[in-house]
């Protein structure tokens, strides 16, 4: 239950952005402050980011769901691995 209330919330939060900055730009165009292919670039992005923050939690959650404990384990304990030998070849240098 708790799950399906944080993604929701994310959902929204993630929305509310995009809305926010898809304002932003269209009161930029409408004051004269960028050009009107500047404007097309930056809608694409800010869409393209909203889409990609709303759906990627989905899957990861789904995903994440749907393997079983030892696999859950077995990429806990690679992602350690991967992080400590991160940190010790940026400290070797």
């Amino acid at each position: 239950m708790n799950e399906s209330n944080i993604m929701q919330e994310w959902v929204a939060l993630a929305g509310s952005l995009g809305t926010i900055l898809l304002l932003l730009t269209v009161f930029g165009l409408m004051l004269g402050i960028m050009n009107r292919a500047d404007a097309l670039r930056r809608i694409g992005a800010i869409l393209g980011a909203t889409i990609v923050l709303i759906v990627a939690p989905c899957i990861l959650v789904n995903a994440w769901l749907g393997i079983t404990l030892w696999e859950m384990i077995g990429l806990v304990a690679i992602g350690v691995v991967a992080w400590q030998w991160r940190r010790h070849r940026r400290q070797a240098r």
